[in-house]
């Protein structure tokens, strides 16, 4: 039996998107402050901002945990015949979108035919966050009555991990975009900003995790798993139908 406790996942898994974070910035400093832009390949392989790459793979790897970790919670919630499945599986089939795009960033293919289009500038100039907005906007709209439904403390987490992913991949790309029209990307000041930028997305998957397993703890019961977590008193366990 995996014994997993939501809190240590967490912490270990904020450690690392910071060490990952502070490493590519560390990179940026070298580049552009020392002068020594590869150091035995070591700069590209920390970029947050680049592919294939650790942090990237990281991300990747996050994601793809979401992905599974709420396609069991929709197996467990067609077991009880819930009316919110379906919108369990749709998130999961969502992440797991997102943990491919992730890893070939193909929103990024949007940038060039949507600029030249709408000769988008500033703050639009990665004009990728124009369909991914809308997108986003839209999905929240439509989950409006599935967070209304879940226990408050996980309806707070899933909030608060939509307000930090979001806020990271739109709202400071957004930034990222307004500098980089001006003064463009080979600059310590735009790796600081798309350095942000991706530790609050590491942080929106983090606490996203944590919503997600500390929900299961509570909630699910139907796997050969015991999730545990030092600081959360135990919950009823709720049978699920074969």
């Amino acid at each position: 039996m995996l014994t997993i406790s939501p809190r240590r996942v967490a912490s270990w898994m904020t450690l690392i998107a910071v060490a990952l974070v502070l490493a590519s910035l560390a990179g940026s400093f070298s580049t552009y402050v020392l002068g020594h832009p590869r150091l035995f390949g070591l700069v590209r392989l920390f970029n947050v901002n680049a592919e294939a790459n650790l942090p990237s793979w990281y991300s990747s790897i996050a994601l793809l945990v979401c992905s599974g970790l709420l396609a069991l919670i929709a197996r467990a919630k067609q077991q009880t015949s819930d009316r919110f499945t379906q919108s369990w599986r749709i998130l999961a089939v969502i992440f797991l979108g997102l943990s491919v795009d992730e890893l070939a960033s193909i929103h990024e293919l949007l940038t060039v035919p949507l600029q030249s289009t709408l000769d988008t500038k500033g703050l639009l100039f990665y004009a990728w966050i124009l369909p991914y907005g809308a997108l986003s906007g839209l999905l929240g709209l439509g989950y409006l009555r599935f967070l209304a439904h879940l226990p408050t403390a996980t309806r707070h987490l899933f909030i608060l991990a939509a307000i930090l992913y979001i806020g990271g991949a739109i709202g400071i790309e957004m930034i990222g975009g307004q500098h980089a029209s001006f003064y463009g990307e080979q600059n310590l000041e735009y790796a600081i900003i798309t350095a942000l930028e991706e530790l609050l997305e590491m942080l929106g998957i983090v606490v996203f995790i944590y919503g997600l397993l500390s929900y299961m703890k509570r909630y699910i019961k139907a796997f050969q798993i015991s999730i545990r977590d030092h600081h959360l008193e135990p919950a009823p366990e709720m049978a699920l139908k074969r």
